[in-house]
């Protein structure tokens, strides 16, 4: 693939560092999204709760004993409290498993990004040592770099 001969210098280095930036930056969009989606799934699941308590709120009357009606409404209600917990369940699911994953991969990302500044600057900072170590070395022999002639 030749990713790092086609890659050498600091341009590339920053290239990459900006490739690092914006996929923590979609990372982080992405994590709020699901919080704001935990968040409106547990609003949603508390009222289809509170809309199924209140509709099983009826007239318990002698009138209805029996009444088609009613067995058919309690059991809506019933779906639709099932329903409710259902979502409350799976939105607890995401925020512990998707949004605490989603978290970690964060971490390892920027940990990843701040090795790859370290050891680009430890790289770097060691070629100048050597590259004006061998500067000083050949002026102060007297020898000249000229390339070789064909």
């Amino acid at each position: 693939m030749g990713f790092s001969v086609n890659l050498p210098g600091r341009t590339a280095h920053e290239a990459l560092l900006n490739r690092q930036d914006a996929e923590l930056r979609l990372l982080e969009t992405i994590k709020r999204c699901i919080a704001n989606k935990v968040k409106c799934d547990r609003e949603w699941a508390q009222t289809l709760s509170s809309v199924a308590s209140a509709g099983n709120k009826i007239d318990r009357s002698e009138d209805l004993s029996g009444s088609i009606v009613v067995q058919t409404w309690k059991s809506v209600m019933e779906e639709l409290d099932n329903v409710g917990k259902l979502v409350k369940a799976n939105s607890d699911l995401i925020e512990k498993e998707t949004l605490d994953k989603l978290s970690s991969l964060c971490s390892e990302k920027r940990k990843a990004k701040k090795m790859c500044q370290e050891e680009h600057n430890r790289i770097t900072l060691q070629f100048s040592n050597v590259s004006e170590g061998d500067v000083i070395f050949l002026s102060y022999i007297g020898c000249s770099i000229q390339p070789n002639a064909r």
